[in-house]
């Protein structure tokens, strides 16, 4: 019986000195502000109670959705990603977090946040932040949409997830300098050269001074028949009759 007593009363001792960092790995709290100028319409939104991975609050499950532990300790996640993807990500916002730490205080954890970035929600966590006698492993994450809807029923901005913009298309094969459809005409899209005539056609200096004589010889021959035909007409000829 005395054994006993003494056994329970080790352990009662060895838990009080264990720190309590050791113990408690969830937040007990967590703000988010920003979201541009302005920031949030109705000010920060603080969040507190249990936030120990499982439990179930809104506090655990926001933690969850933003990737919290795979970037606090190295957990082999594969959303955490080695370089930030290229591109406009849309406003940004910050998760505070507070873990409890062995000395009865709080260590301070921040996190960058875009809920509504192309291709699911964006967080960053820098490495080195003091946590539960450790630091932060940090690095990006790339959430799933649940992230988007759990800031939103927290109070954040009701928001499309922003759209990629799209590549540009490239030219089909063969559509260039001079490229034609099937039908010989330009094809959509194709530089065409200045057309030039032949050389012997209607616009070539030859074909001009053709004309020009020829024009010049109808004008001759039209002024010999009225000449002819006032001669005919004329007092001479009334008097011959």
């Amino acid at each position: 019986m005395q054994r006993r007593v003494l056994t329970m009363l080790v352990l009662a001792l060895l838990l009080a000195v264990v720190p309590t960092a050791a113990r408690a790995k969830g937040a007990s709290a967590a703000t988010i502000s920003g979201g541009g100028p302005g920031g949030l319409p109705g000010g920060p939104i603080t969040l507190k109670g249990d936030g120990e991975p499982g439990t179930g609050t809104d506090l655990a499950n926001l933690a969850d959705a933003a990737g919290v532990f795979a970037l606090l300790f190295e957990d082999g996640s594969t959303a955490v990603l080695t370089a930030p993807p290229a591109g406009d990500r849309g406003p940004r916002y910050t998760v505070t977090w507070t873990f409890p730490n062995g000395d009865g205080g709080a260590d301070k954890v921040r996190q960058w946040v875009w809920p509504y970035a192309p291709g699911g929600p964006l967080t960053f966590m820098a490495p080195g932040q003091p946590v539960l006698d450790a630091t932060t492993k940090g690095g990006w994450y790339r959430a799933d949409d649940g992230l988007r809807l759990t800031l939103i029923a927290l109070g954040l901005p009701k928001r499309q997830p922003m759209t990629a913009p799209a590549p540009a298309a490239a030219a089909p094969a063969g559509v260039g300098a001079g490229a034609v459809d099937n039908q010989g005409r330009p094809a959509p899209g194709s530089a065409t050269l200045p057309h030039r005539g032949p050389e012997h056609g209607t616009g070539s200096p030859q074909a001009a001074l053709v004309i020009g004589l020829l024009g010049v010889g109808l004008l001759v021959g039209v002024g010999g028949v009225v000449l002819a035909v006032r001669r005919r007409s004329g007092p001479g000829a009334t008097a011959a009759r």
